[in-house]
């Protein structure tokens, strides 16, 4: 289905343009470098890319291109007339400034604040380009979402490292919504039983910061969790997606369930059963098809370059919480 609010006689028109695209090009944006990372591999890497990522998107079918950080705007206005969405992954930044140093940035924030902005001017336009953000990077768009200037609108939950099933909205919500409406009832029924979306963050966003921040006009909640089990815990929202745009966004880790094992004292906190992996392949299919409606397309030789094929892949499991990465220093580049 198009639904980039084109007339059907501009889709009758123009129809071969309008098919769907069944391998998008969809952007990683990398991360500034963690700690850890940094301290293993070197002060000249400066941004990452998790390859649970990578392959989560490649297991529907997309390609995926490395979406580069601290670059100009032009560069993003470029980049994005070559892929179908853009994926904001997790990460470790402070949001302020103030609390950067040189081994410590943040060029996340800034370039993913471009990245918001041109989504924003391309749906305003009839150009359907669709954001996907998974914790740090959910937290990202909905800051992004504030009109005038805000450093973080996040508040600090329970450090959190577990999975969780999902309290969902009422039906009526989830029928309405772009995510949900096409997920039947046993899916949504069995998503708030089983233990399938991993958490792992200190910081949350409620109901009550979108109303604080004049943001509850633009987002729909569509389910949260609470960070403890005791009577003063703090309900978060867990999955949230734009009233108006292709944006949705997720507390949650649906990448980590398939790609990562995280093992705190022989206790694997990410729930790996059969059930709980099905579950969270939803989340990679919708956000494809997703990307199957964006019109742009690359032929095959210039897509190739900007494949995230291109980099090397390492091994990082035994320095870090992170089973493979991407590492890229400062001057990075699409091979020419």
């Amino acid at each position: 289905m198009i639904n980039n609010n084109k007339s059907l006689v501009t889709y009758e028109k123009d129809k071969d343009k309008y098919k769907p695209n069944f391998s998008p090009l969809i952007g990683v944006l990398c991360m500034d470098i963690a700690a850890e990372l940094q301290q293993k591999y070197g002060t000249d890497i400066r941004s990452y890319i998790s390859a649970a990522y990578v392959k989560y998107l490649e297991s529907m079918g997309a390609r995926v291109v490395p979406i580069w950080i601290n670059r100009p705007r032009k560069y993003y206005e470029e980049i994005m007339k070559k892929v179908n969405g853009i994926l904001f992954p997790g990460g470790a930044v402070f949001l302020d400034d103030q609390k950067c140093t040189e081994n410590l940035r943040n060029d996340c924030v800034q370039s993913s604040k471009f990245i918001y902005e041109i989504a924003e001017e391309m749906n305003i336009r009839g150009e359907y380009f669709p954001l996907w953000g998974t914790c740090l990077g959910f937290q990202l768009m909905l800051l992004h979402s504030v009109k005038g200037n805000s450093n973080d609108i996040r508040i600090e939950c329970q450090r959190m490292k577990c999975s969780l099933p999902i309290n969902f909205e009422n039906d009526e919500v989830l029928k309405n919504s772009q995510l949900f409406k096409g997920c039947n009832k046993q899916l949504i029924t069995a998503m708030s039983q089983l233990p399938f979306g991993y958490h792992n963050h200190h910081y949350c966003l409620t109901k009550k910061i979108l109303s604080d921040f004049n943001i509850a006009d633009q987002w729909t909640v569509l389910g949260t969790n609470k960070d403890s089990e005791n009577s003063e815990a703090l309900e978060f929202i867990t999955i949230v997606e734009h009233k108006k745009y292709p944006f949705f966004g997720s507390q949650i880790h649906p990448e980590q369930i398939f790609y990562e094992y995280i093992d705190d004292d022989g206790v694997d906190k990410c729930f790996h059963s059969f059930s709980c992996l099905e579950l969270t392949q939803y989340f990679s299919k919708f956000f494809v098809q997703c990307a199957h409606q964006n019109v742009t397309r690359c032929n095959k030789d210039e897509a190739m370059r900007y494949l995230i094929d291109n980099f090397p892949i390492k091994f990082t499991m035994r320095d870090t919480s992170r089973r493979q990465c991407y590492l890229f220093k400062d001057n990075v580049d699409y091979p020419t």
